[in-house]
């Protein structure tokens, strides 16, 4: 029986977790599972997901918050999945889990926490997390262990070709990130840390990939600094390779990362990087072996970690070398999407 599962999304816009859930519908096609993924009407990627031949229920105010309107789209998931003769629901988010729970009693119901309110998820059949920490956060709330699995997030290539050592810039070094321009991605920390090597006579080039509701602060924050002649605002970043073929390093300063999945692509692309101590990196970053970790918030650590990888062309060329390794042998799309799928299918029908 070929079985069909409805992925949910409540996320219109880009970032991580949107990343995710579009790399787990390839994974669920690889492992012999149809996904018909239920979006927002408004979903950034829709024409992404047509083009690769994807079933997709748009569900107009999906993405709206609210306990109205959770119930609302609670009903509208629910006749989705059975409009799609869904033999599997996997949501991307736990804020429709108790209501979908008590519409849809016999469907097998699979949560992915990417955070948020952890009790949230006490009805799912399955969770799946992305850290240590979530499976304790679980476990303090009752959750049964035997029913929740860590997992990595997939990059979404098959292979890496042999290593080979990146050409730096000509000229001053280009630093760099790819994060939405929001409070829990700490780009404002990233300017600080630019700042701060600039007053120490480092003018090292920065740029800042992506949108948000803080771009207009952060803006106004490197005018502040005086440092408008070396950071660089790209906007939405649609050729991803472009943007990393033009950094030396790449810095992930986020205050909260349940995972992180530019820290895997700069591994990818050959980046030395420097990550925030947050759950997701501390799970994915060898401090001083793939990368260097900072605190979190910390502007000071993070510029004397930049200045560190920028006097030391061999450690950055050791970290990135490390990293590219560990990326190969952890993070491609063929281990991860099977170890998803299998976990996945352990909550599956007992008469399929």
């Amino acid at each position: 029986m070929n079985l069909r599962c409805a992925v949910v999304c409540p996320i219109a816009t880009g970032g991580g977790v949107t990343e995710a859930f579009i790399t787990s519908l390839a994974m669920l096609r690889a492992g012999g599972v149809t996904p018909i993924a239920v979006v927002p009407a408004n979903f950034f990627f829709l024409e992404r997901l047509a083009s690769q031949g994807y079933e997709i229920i748009p569900i107009g105010g999906l993405e709206r918050g609210g306990t109205f309107n959770q119930l609302l789209q609670a009903f509208a998931i629910a006749r989705a999945a059975r409009r799609s003769r869904a033999d599997l629901l996997l949501l991307n988010n736990g804020r429709h889990v108790s209501a979908l729970r008590r519409l849809l009693p016999k469907t097998p119901l699979i949560a992915h926490y990417h955070g948020g309110k952890v009790r949230r998820f006490l009805a799912a059949d399955r969770v799946i997390t992305s850290n240590v920490e979530q499976m304790r956060f679980l476990a303090d709330v009752g959750y049964p262990a035997a029913q929740a699995v860590v997992l990595d997030y997939a990059l979404p290539i098959d292979a890496l070709p042999p290593y080979e050592a990146r050409a730096r810039s000509a000229g001053p070094p280009v630093v760099g990130t790819l994060r939405l321009l929001e409070p829990a991605k700490g780009v404002d920390v990233l300017i600080d840390a630019i700042g701060l090597l600039a007053a120490r006579g480092r003018r090292i080039r920065t740029r800042i990939g992506s949108t948000g509701s803080q771009e207009k602060f952060l803006k106004a924050r490197v005018r502040e600094l005086g440092i408008g002649d070396i950071v660089e605002f790209a906007g939405w970043i649609d050729d991803k390779q472009a943007f990393y073929d033009s950094l030396d390093i790449y810095v992930l300063p986020s205050r909260s990362e349940e995972w992180g999945i530019g820290i895997v692509e700069a591994y990818a692309e050959r980046l030395p990087l420097i990550a925030t101590a947050c759950l997701g990196p501390k799970r994915i970053v060898k401090s001083g072996e793939t990368g260097l970790l900072v605190p979190i918030a910390d502007p000071s650590a993070m510029a004397d970690a930049l200045e560190k990888l920028l006097a030391d062309p061999a450690l950055c060329e050791r970290l990135a070398r490390a990293g590219y390794a560990h990326c190969a042998e952890n993070y491609l799309f063929p281990r991860i999407a099977a170890l998803f799928v299998t976990e996945l299918l352990k909550a599956r029908p007992v008469n399929s």
